[in-house]
């Protein structure tokens, strides 16, 4: 039972049929039929003019990032956000732009954050000009955190008045919307470019999408190839992302009940933290100080046991739910996890 990460899902049947049924062309030529229609399908769902089918969601993010700035200017985001933990050396290096990180307590980057990271440095010409703001929806480092979209809008309207764009890093956005009831257009509007994954729930095997204005997914798109992200016969891989969009969407909730449910279980266990109001998505982070193991010997114990998990933090560990990990695997994972801590601790009465 991996539950590392949802970009382990597997490829269903009917997935690979569609792949395998895929009409191809050459996308780096602009032909191929498959990948227009999936991004004539993602402009549509999220409000935007134009989209771009690329490789992943870093991918999209650094094109983002290429085509709201020039080398030198300022990105300003928050420190655990994918775009600055996973990302600062390519965004440094690709973009030549310099991060301007602030730390959000739950997650959420405010107009306040963005006013402090404005003013603490004294803005002179040899200094970064601020251009671009990076969000995330939903927050990976905050348990899979949803921003309340009233929260993005008022980031937006600042932002507006401060003459800065916005890029929504929403690599796992689709559960967001399917966990908050609102729909990939209303999140995409409070921002100028929007990102969004199809290698995670949507278990497609590859591949983001990018959508915006044309004439920034124009720009993009000559970007994309000078990274070597341009495609050929990519329709394979768009019919994946197509059959993701049609099918695997609604199913995410199976995805929050499982994490919900697996946060449950492990919860009645005293050895094991967990905070279910933080669990909305698919995402559960287990505080395992209890048992007496770091959490890196934990994960190794509960490897042992058959239950592959990722460490957080020293005293954390992650679980991700995702297709193929149903609530009898969830059940399952629970026990030997619950043995662990047992044989960890000794005999604890769990209620």
């Amino acid at each position: 039972m991996d539950l590392r990460s949802d970009t382990l899902s597997q490829l269903s049947p009917q997935m690979r049929k569609a792949m395998a049924d895929a009409e191809v062309g050459d996308d780096v030529w602009g032909g191929d039929p498959t990948t227009r229609r999936l991004e004539h399908r993602c402009a549509e769902l999220f409000g935007k003019e134009a989209a771009l089918f690329t490789t992943s969601g870093t991918l999209s993010n650094q094109l983002a990032l290429r085509v709201h700035t020039r080398p030198g200017d300022e990105v300003i985001t928050d420190t655990k956000y994918h775009v600055n933990f996973y990302e600062s050396a390519a965004s440094a290096g690709l973009a030549g732009v310099a991060l301007n990180t602030v730390d959000s307590p739950d997650g959420v980057l405010t107009p306040e954050l963005v006013e402090f990271a404005l003013r603490r440095k004294a803005r002179k010409p040899l200094y970064a000009a601020p251009k671009l703001v990076c969000t995330e929806n939903t927050v990976n480092f905050h348990s899979g955190r949803v921003v309340p979209l009233g929260s993005l809008r008022a980031l937006r309207q600042h932002t507006l008045d401060a003459a800065l764009a916005i890029h929504l890093d929403g690599a796992r956005l689709a559960n967001a919307s399917v966990a908050s009831g609102v729909s990939l257009a209303e999140f995409a509007d409070t921002a100028d470019t929007v990102s969004m994954c199809f290698a995670k729930g949507l278990a497609a095997p590859f591949g983001s999408v990018l959508a915006g204005p044309a004439e920034l997914i124009e720009k993009a798109t000559a970007y994309r190839s000078a990274y070597g992200g341009g495609l050929h016969q990519s329709g394979v891989m768009a019919a994946a992302a197509l059959y993701g969009l049609q099918h695997n969407v609604e199913r995410l909730a199976e995805d929050h009940h499982n994490a919900r449910l697996l946060g449950e279980l492990l919860g009645q266990h005293p050895a094991f933290g967990v905070e279910l109001g933080a669990v909305r998505t698919n995402v559960l982070v287990v505080d395992v100080s209890g048992t007496g193991l770091p959490a890196s010997e934990f994960v190794r114990v509960a490897a042992d046991e058959g239950v592959l998990l990722a460490v957080r933090t020293p005293t954390s560990v992650r679980a991700m739910t995702r297709l193929g990990i149903d609530e009898a695997a969830i059940r399952t994972a629970a026990q030997r996890l619950l043995a662990v801590a047992e044989r960890a601790k000794g005999p604890v009465a769990v209620a």
